[in-house]
């Protein structure tokens, strides 16, 4: 799909994506990526503070990093689950070990991502689960 078309459909779609990930220059990054294929993005840098602004409920994706002080991304999924939200989930993370992945599938996160990862891989995977969601 040619990219002014992505950012066209992005953009008719007016669809959120939410950041959560402690390291801010993570966040910036993501949130200027995404921003250019046309996603409205908000970032946050704990899950407590996403978890606090209720504006999540409107939500089309998450993006999560899994390590971060307090909750993890797979615990804001958790409290997500808990509360009936349905915003397709992509936890990120360096390190993805056998105990985090069936942790993630049991709260129906079907994709992580591990760092690093390419931009195109992200947002393919950010259309792709806007896409089954719908």
């Amino acid at each position: 799909m040619p990219l002014s078309r992505a950012r066209r459909l992005a953009e008719q779609k007016h669809e959120q994506i939410f950041i959560v990930d402690d390291d801010e220059a993570v966040a910036d990054s993501l949130k200027s990526l995404l921003e250019g294929f046309g996603f409205h993005v908000r970032s946050y840098n704990s899950g407590a503070d996403f978890l606090g602004d209720r504006r999540h409920r409107t939500a089309g994706c998450l993006i999560l990093d899994q390590h971060m002080p307090g909750l993890s991304g797979l615990d804001v999924a958790a409290c997500l689950q808990r509360e009936g939200a349905r915003a397709p989930i992509i936890p990120i993370s360096g390190r993805f070990d056998t105990n985090t992945k069936q942790r993630a599938a049991s709260l129906g996160v079907t994709t992580v991502l591990e760092k690093p990862f390419a931009a195109d891989q992200l947002v393919k995977l950010i259309r792709t689960a806007l896409t089954e969601r719908n």
